[in-house]
């Protein structure tokens, strides 16, 4: 499958901001302004910023993205495969990653983790 190495990070730093980075990619939106979202719906449902609920949140409520469920349990490879265009913000355990078009934009190939909550963007 197709994998682009991708860090969104204005830095260029390698960290644990998968969140920021397929969200501020996806969106189109700017790194700094999701983080500060995401900061926003923290503090306003007393959690860490980067915990499932907050994104959660922010992408359900804030967003309005639609969310496709149908595709828990395949992995991202299979996926793209069955939906080779648009872009989408993908759920995996642990990580949340961007696929634009069939191709995953990460800093690590993540296609063979398995879907849990897909977000189509367009």
């Amino acid at each position: 499958m197709r994998f682009k190495f991708y860090n969104r990070q204005p830095l260029g730093k390698i960290e644990q901001d998968c969140v920021c980075r397929a969200i501020s990619l996806a969106l189109n939106k700017d790194y700094y302004a999701i983080e500060e979202k995401l900061k926003m719906v923290g503090y306003l449902f007393n959690c860490e910023e980067l915990c499932v609920c907050c994104y959660k949140h922010l992408l359900d409520y804030v967003y309005d993205l639609p969310r496709i469920e149908c595709y828990q349990g395949f992995t991202i490879r299979e996926f793209m495969e069955k939906e080779p265009y648009g872009i989408y913000i993908v759920r995996v355990k642990g990580h949340l990653t961007c696929v634009i078009d069939g191709e995953i934009w990460d800093i690590w190939n993540c296609e063979n983790e398995i879907v849990d909550i897909v977000w189509q963007v367009a």
